[in-house]
């Protein structure tokens, strides 16, 4: 939730979604929730005129648990007044600067991409094909940024030979100290591992 500078990703695209689906970042991450939220159109398509208790109905483990909703109000009022929006698009512009300031430096750099504080730095061992570097380099600075105190990630196991994207989310409340801290590692670490 704020991720990208909005409150959800799709509000970046113009798109309208019939659902959407939320958890941890709603309560970031401080209590169990998720939800499913839809639009009176769609959530009309389940009511039954003829009888009051005929709309679609759920049960959950914590269903009536209000602690995670409760934080989830907390949270978005916290986004709010602290204007972390604001700083997620500011931030965000920072970081992607950096990345590319990484790509202009690193040949292995293939792409720098992202929106707001949800970036990603595309490793290749051919930068005008593409081809993907090779998975243990890319998790070898995943590594070596840990070893630093940096925590980063990179695209899971998912489609084997294309996971070569370090993944960053930090924190919404990000400066760009923290920002520079997190490229200087990312710069040794290429450094170290790719040469």
């Amino acid at each position: 939730m704020g991720r990208t500078g909005t409150w959800f990703g799709y509000q970046q695209y113009g798109i309208k979604p019939d659902f959407v689906t939320m958890a941890k970042g709603v309560a970031s991450g401080y209590a169990a929730i998720s939800c499913t939220v839809t639009t009176e159109a769609v959530f009309d398509m389940f009511k039954d005129a003829e009888d009051h208790m005929g709309y679609f109905r759920d049960i959950s483990t914590f269903g009536g648990c209000t602690a995670g909703p409760a934080a989830a109000i907390e949270n978005m009022k916290i986004i709010e007044e602290e204007n972390l929006l604001r700083n997620t698009t500011e931030m965000g512009e920072y970081l992607m600067g950096k990345l590319g300031e990484l790509k202009d430096k690193h040949k292995c750099v293939g792409q720098a991409r992202g929106k707001g504080l949800f970036c990603g730095l595309e490793l290749v061992s051919d930068r005008e094909t593409h081809t993907p570097a090779d998975e243990k380099m890319v998790q070898a600075v995943v590594g070596n940024c840990m070893a630093q105190g940096i925590i980063i990630g990179a695209t899971n196991r998912s489609v084997p030979g294309y996971n070569n994207t370090l993944c960053l989310s930090p924190a919404l409340i990000s400066t760009k100290d923290d920002l520079d801290q997190i490229t200087s590692s990312m710069d040794k670490a290429i450094t170290e591992v790719f040469g």
